[in-house]
């Protein structure tokens, strides 16, 4: 109901502006001779309608944008976050990349952050990697089992495991059996360092906190960012999970609930309605995604952007 006021209220300002200026434009048309060429209306109407700014969260799109454009804006937002040196970010563009769908642009996006220098940017590409089911990155995922970041490994090894490659099994079994002797197969590379973090208490809580995280958001989770959201709003994690949930088959009311949710006052839920618009969205939904991409939150952003060139490919398709 607040957004609609909302729209109302914009919608009555601008029609009013729009009323001033044509007045203002009449009064100065009159004191012109008439010798005098008529007044340039580009002028009056840049004072009377402001420029497009980054719209107000909760603020409905104005202007319908063509499918070329927000394509054009989709791409651009997401590269730019590959490359933003906020390593968090860094990982968030690498999540949304992966909602997208297995498309060798897209994979091959995503293998860049492989070579990262976080881990956790590393961590994300090989999750989401995992959860694509790319088998073409089998390669890269087994030489990530050598990373010296455990939670990499670790996180390589469940990516392979998923795709019906036990390469890493040495892991699982070396977790379990906790300290005891290091296997002959465990012994390759780096891989007796990971051993040890995998043993070590510090590794091993940061390993559970980041499993735990990624079981209840999914695989590359919002990263460290969503914690202090959830910490503001302890409803905003069911809404955001709702929404996912909704998106397998957003018809109907589900559908009228996940465009209302675009403007939920929680970031994340915000973010998860995207993404889940982006499952069986069509391209109807580009207009109420666009103004997704001026979000506040970069990991909006992010979710917006994936999800207009998911159901723009879909379309093309």
């Amino acid at each position: 109901m607040r957004s609609r006021c909302r729209g109302l209220t914009g919608k009555s300002i601008m029609g009013l502006c729009g009323c001033l200026a044509l007045g203002v434009w009449a009064r100065g048309a009159q004191q012109q001779p008439a010798t005098s060429p008529r007044p340039a209306a580009p002028q009056q109407a840049k004072s009377a309608v402001p420029p497009a700014t980054k719209p107000a969260v909760g603020t409905p799109a104005t202007a319908a944008v063509s499918a070329a454009t927000a394509r054009r804006n989709a791409w651009t937002c997401l590269t730019d976050g590959m490359a933003e040196k906020n390593y968090d970010r860094r990982a968030q563009a690498i999540a949304a990349l992966g909602t997208i769908g297995l498309r060798p642009d897209v994979v091959q996006l995503i293998e860049t952050g492989l070579n990262d220098k976080d881990a956790p940017v590393r961590q994300a590409a090989v999750e989401v990697l995992g959860t694509m089911k790319s088998r073409g990155s089998l390669p890269k995922l087994r030489a990530a089992l050598d990373d010296h970041s455990a939670v990499v490994s670790f996180a390589a090894a469940q990516a392979l495991w998923n795709m019906a490659d036990k390469t890493g099994e040495d892991l699982f079994l070396e977790v379990l059996e906790g300290d005891r002797k290091v296997s002959v197969g465990m012994v390759r590379g780096g891989l007796k360092q990971v051993h040890e973090e995998l043993h070590d208490p510090t590794a091993l809580a940061e390993l559970g906190a980041e499993q735990a995280a990624g079981a209840f958001l999914g695989p590359a989770g919002f990263g460290v960012s969503a914690a202090i959201e959830m910490s503001k709003d302890k409803a905003a994690p069911a809404r955001a999970v709702s929404a996912r949930i909704l998106g397998n088959d957003a018809r109907g009311r589900a559908r009228n609930v996940l465009e209302e949710a675009l403007q939920d006052k929680s970031w994340i839920v915000r973010a998860a309605a995207a993404e889940a618009l982006g499952v069986h969205g069509s391209v109807n939904d580009v207009a109420n995604l666009a103004p997704l991409l001026n979000d506040d939150q970069k990991e909006v952003r992010y979710r917006a952007a994936a999800a207009i060139i998911r159901v723009l490919s879909r379309r093309a398709a």
